[in-house]
C-alpha cells in the first residue's frame, strides 16, 4: 500500500509538472502575438508626431499597423517593406480594432492634408 501511494504521488507531480511546461510553452509563444496586438493597441508612432512627419514616413507607418494587424497590403512596395511579417488574412480593414482604424484614419488625414498622394494613401 505504501508503494501504491508513492507512485500515485509520483504520477501527481508529474501531471503538475506537464501542466507547468504546458503554460511555460504558451507564455513562450505569446510575446510575438503580444508584439503584434500592442502595436495595434499603442502604436510605435504617437499621433501628435505626424505633422512633422514626411508623406514617406507616415506611408512606412500607415503600412507597419497594416501588417502588424494582419491586412493584406495593396503595392508591392508595401509588401517588400514587410515581407517578414505574418501572413495576412483579409483584404477588408475591418478585422482592425476599431481604436486602430481611428489611428489609420487620423494619420490618412494628416497625410492628406500635408498633400501626400497616389499609392501613399489607401
Amino acid at each position: 500500500m505504501h508503494k501504491t501511494l508513492r507512485q500515485s504521488t509520483g504520477c501527481w507531480s508529474r501531471a503538475r509538472l506537464c501542466r507547468a511546461g504546458l503554460i511555460a510553452l504558451t507564455l513562450a509563444c505569446l510575446p510575438a502575438a503580444a508584439l503584434a496586438q500592442s502595436l495595434l493597441v499603442n502604436p510605435a508612432v504617437n499621433p501628435g508626431r505626424f505633422g512633422a512627419m514626411t508623406c514617406q514616413q507616415l506611408w512606412y507607418v500607415e503600412q507597419e499597423v497594416l501588417a502588424a494587424g494582419r491586412v493584406c497590403l495593396a503595392s508591392e512596395r508595401a509588401r517588400r517593406a514587410f515581407r517578414r511579417a505574418e501572413r495576412c488574412i483579409s483584404d477588408d480593414e475591418a478585422i482592425l480594432p476599431q481604436d486602430t482604424r481611428d489611428y489609420l484614419d487620423h494619420l490618412r488625414s494628416v497625410a492628406k492634408d500635408k498633400g501626400c498622394d497616389g499609392p501613399n494613401l489607401r
